[in-house]
């Protein structure tokens, strides 16, 4: 047997194309697993902000806790249970109604832009289309420096919004964290509250049970105060106490002086008689 020195073997290698159906598969699974974990999130997000607010509110004495419940008027608790927010010369006496009001203002003037801003850019469309068929319609240089001035005064009102309404919550929280922790710690939660997702939301369920910090109870606040006796009532009540106490020794020393009965004493007819039967 002869060995002529060749090689039979080989080497195939060949690679299956991925299908449309597999690709959108897997785009579709990393999008459905990036939802759940944020929903997740959003859950335990909501339900640890609820049950802390609800806890804080109700121990506040506020008037209807379960607000903390519904989505956009625990907003409004929230605001109503930090109370009055005292700055150096300004005061903000219903934070809980700036707090629910000042998004819905945002979203209104937000669409208005959104609504300007897309009617000029579909009139701009159907110009370029009519330019594009030959019918000499041409978009100006004054329409397009329209739209940049549109989009940085909408972005910088988007931008004051939102400096804006984050101020706001961080006077709110720290107002509230102030409750059960000293001022410096409750600036830097509620500066860590608008900047850190769910942190807001565990800082409410780990201090719901804490103590009050003196002269921060409840009882303490004059917006807190339990209700007490109409000032009619308690003029009523002290009154009449003030009459038993005015009566009582006095008809007790004159029913101790008089006897029981008047008839028993004699007149004196009763001894001009009986001296005549002597």
């Amino acid at each position: 047997m002869y060995d002529y020195g060749y090689d039979y073997g080989y080497d195939y290698t060949y690679q299956y194309p991925v299908s449309d159906y597999q690709a959108v598969a897997a785009v579709l699974s990393i999008i459905m697993i990036v939802v759940a974990v944020a929903l997740i999130f959003a859950l335990v997000s909501y339900i640890f902000h609820a049950v802390g607010l609800y806890t804080i509110a109700k121990r506040r004495g506020e008037r209807y806790p379960w607000l903390a419940f519904i989505p956009f008027a625990r907003a409004y608790l929230q605001g109503e249970v930090a109370g009055t927010i005292t700055l150096k010369k300004k005061t903000i006496s219903n934070p809980g109604i700036w707090k629910l009001v000042i998004p819905i203002i945002a979203g209104a003037v937000s669409s208005v832009f959104f609504t300007i801003f897309s009617t000029i850019v579909g009139i701009g469309g159907m110009m370029a289309g009519l330019s594009s068929s030959g019918y000499g319609v041409n978009i100006g240089v004054g329409t397009i420096m329209f739209l940049i001035v549109f989009l940085v005064i909408w972005t910088v009102a988007a931008v004051i919004y939102e400096a804006v309404y984050k101020v706001l919550c961080v006077l709110i929280n720290m107002q509230i964290y102030g409750y059960f922790t000293t001022r410096n710690m409750a600036v830097v939660h509620a500066v860590l509250s608008a900047i850190v997702p769910l942190y807001e939301s565990i800082c409410f369920f780990v201090m719901r049970n804490r103590d009050f910090n003196p002269e921060m109870e409840p009882t303490a606040s004059a917006e807190f105060r339990p209700q007490t006796a109409a000032p009619e009532q308690e003029h009523a009540v002290e009154s009449f106490g003030a009459g038993e106490a005015a009566v009582s020794p006095e008809s007790e020393n004159n029913s101790e002086n008089t006897p029981d009965t008047p008839d028993t004493q004699p007149s004196e007819t009763d001894e001009g008689k009986q001296e005549h039967n002597i």
